[in-house]
């Protein structure tokens, strides 16, 4: 494969992380914001990962209350993406060195990346936590 044959494969991904874009979706399962290799991940107060019940959230500029979770980027060896790499930072929970790849971020993350992938009917590589 090459590069470019990588990025088609990806691309009905991405494609669906950008209708499902928490800056202009407001529907409940819009959680994603779409970059050109990987997307990112957020959480409302309905849908959140384990140990943030006492976080306020806001809209700002987005559709609705929200916090930053984690960020997935494709993961290459060679010209083929084979993994994805998952980073977590619960900075609603406070600055803390614990706050990055909290088990619990990454757990519900997994899931969310999982389903993204499922909607669309392209299997989804490993994913692994990136330091």
């Amino acid at each position: 494969m090459s590069y470019s044959n990588e990025h088609r494969r990806m691309k009905p991904v991405l494609d669906l992380a950008r209708r499902l874009d928490i800056a202009v979706n407001p529907e409940p399962e819009a959680i994603f914001e779409a970059g050109t290799a990987g997307f990112q991940i957020w959480c409302t107060p309905a849908d959140h990962p384990k140990g943030w019940d006492s976080v306020v959230m806001t809209a700002g500029a987005f559709s609705k209350p929200c916090e930053y979770v984690a960020s997935v980027s494709w993961g290459w060896e060679g010209e083929n993406i084979t993994h994805l790499l998952l980073s977590t930072d619960a900075y609603a929970l406070g600055r803390s060195k614990r706050n990055h790849n909290r088990p619990a971020d990454l757990a519900w993350a997994k899931r969310k990346i999982r389903r993204l992938f499922k909607q669309v009917g392209v299997t989804c590589p490993e994913i692994r936590s990136k330091e």
